[in-house]
């Protein structure tokens, strides 16, 4: 008994006539009447009576109507199920860094959906420590993230560096400078990343490398927010130089001797990174 018979009872069901539903599913009438009676012979009863060309459901055919809609319903949802899989096989849950999310986050989603167009994103912001987390718990599929940690098991390929600069207002000392050193920023009034960004731990390595003391003045965990500080004259800060400046933003300038930071897409499994990692 196969699905294709199961709609061949139920059609004969509400037409009460073999060549009504070889029209309605496009197949012989004979092919309607073998089906049939393979049905019955495999069941071992009658399910309809015979009125000349007409037939009605019998007793046994009325019981078994139920049985045979409820068995289509469910090899229905089990279709919708299997569609639904393959949708989500398609579908990257893609972590990023609040500070990417202007200008790579759009770049990288347009490269993979050039790809495969019907290729969907779920996409999620966080902290690099939040996004690793998330790889680890299986909430993501890829992060584009800093390097992780020493001693974690996260596979990481690095796809970009930002040019870290000291970020000042236009009239300040240093703006004209060609290149800043670290022990330049002595005394200064300073914009901080929030103690949850990795770019803090980064900056204050640099500050306590070179024994320099700041005065923070504010924190942020939002690059957007502390460009908009360091522009109004509110302080200083270490920041990536961005990838579109616009003009309300301060003035960049290079750190000496040269500083970056990496960037790259991390994936859960350092053995055995995604096919979709190929396309980054």
């Amino acid at each position: 008994m196969d699905e294709q018979t199961l709609r061949v009872f139920l059609s004969l069901c509400e037409t009460e006539s073999t060549r009504d539903t070889a029209a309605l599913l496009r197949v012989d009438q004979s092919t309607v009447s073998r089906t049939l009676a393979r049905l019955e012979a495999g069941l071992g009863v009658e399910l309809f009576r015979r009125h000349g060309r007409r037939i009605a459901l019998n007793r046994a055919g009325l019981g078994f109507r139920a049985d045979a809609a409820r068995v289509l319903d469910e090899i229905e949802v089990a279709r919708r199920h299997v569609r639904q899989e393959a949708l989500g096989a398609r579908t990257v849950r893609l972590g990023f860094l609040q500070s990417v999310a202007r200008w790579w986050v759009p770049r990288i989603v347009a490269d993979l959906r050039r790809d495969d167009p019907d290729r969907r994103f779920e996409l999620r912001q966080g902290f690099a420590q939040d996004l690793f987390g998330w790889l680890d718990d299986d909430v993501l599929d890829l992060a584009l993230v800093t390097p992780p940690p020493p001693g974690r098991r996260t596979g990481w390929r690095p796809l970009h560096e930002q040019v870290l600069c000291v970020a000042v207002p236009p009239a300040h000392r240093l703006a004209a400078r060609a290149g800043v050193g670290i022990a330049d920023l002595q005394g200064e009034r300073f914009v901080a990343f929030s103690r949850t960004t990795e770019l803090r731990g980064v900056v204050e390595g640099m500050l306590d490398e070179h024994d320099v003391d700041v005065e923070i003045a504010f924190e942020s965990s939002e690059v957007d927010t502390i460009r908009g500080l360091v522009a109004a004259g509110l302080g200083v800060a270490v920041l990536p130089r961005p990838e579109r400046p616009d003009a309300a933003d301060p003035v960049y300038v290079p750190l000496r001797p040269r500083a970056t930071r990496r960037l790259g897409v991390a994936w859960p499994d350092r053995d055995h990174p995604p096919a979709v990692v190929a396309a980054v």
